[in-house]
């Protein structure tokens, strides 16, 4: 599944990025993934090895952000942060 992505940033989430080095994407192709409607990916970026995903939050229907990983040949999530900041110091 090829999913198209959100590349617009606020001024301090381009900041964020920019100070750890993180590569914002536009689309990336996920097979093998169980998500509902809310876990599709809005906007990603890879920061090191690590692919972070913006989703919404089922129980709260705000924004967070998440940790994508693949396990057994399956994407799925692996963290949930509800800020940039609370993302770093998490990882």
């Amino acid at each position: 599944m090829k999913i198209k992505l959100n590349i617009t940033y606020t001024k301090k989430e381009l900041i964020f990025l920019k100070e750890l080095h993180c590569k914002i994407l536009s689309e990336i192709n996920l097979s093998k993934t169980g998500f509902s409607d809310d876990e599709i990916p809005r906007r990603m970026f890879k920061y090191g090895g690590t692919y972070i995903t913006e989703i919404i939050d089922d129980e709260t229907n705000s924004l967070m952000w998440a940790v994508l990983s693949k396990r057994k040949g399956t994407y799925h999530f692996s963290g949930y942060y509800d800020c940039l900041e609370a993302l770093e110091q998490g990882l």
